[in-house]
């Protein structure tokens, strides 16, 4: 219940989230009495980091290209009305 106060959901919506995060291999959990205490695993954490993080210049440098081409092709549109 400590998980869930600070969020806007139910216990069970929580543990689903820990439960997949577990599975994926990002925290792990342990029993202390009625208590599962959770541990981010940080050697998973980065791995995903720094696939996501090659994908995200990918994605900055394509949305580059695409805005110096659109630039230039409305700079192509303008010089043909001026030309009319």
């Amino acid at each position: 219940m400590d998980l869930a106060e600070p969020f806007d959901m139910s216990q069970p919506a929580i543990s689903k989230h820990l439960k997949v995060l577990e599975n994926a291999g990002l925290i792990s959990r342990g029993r202390d009495a009625q208590r599962r205490p959770c541990r981010i695993e940080g050697a998973p954490l980065a791995e995903a980091s720094g696939w996501l993080e090659a994908y995200r210049t990918f994605w900055e440098d394509s949305f580059k290209r695409l805005d110096a081409l659109l630039a230039e092709l409305k700079e192509q549109k303008k010089r043909k009305r001026r030309k009319k």
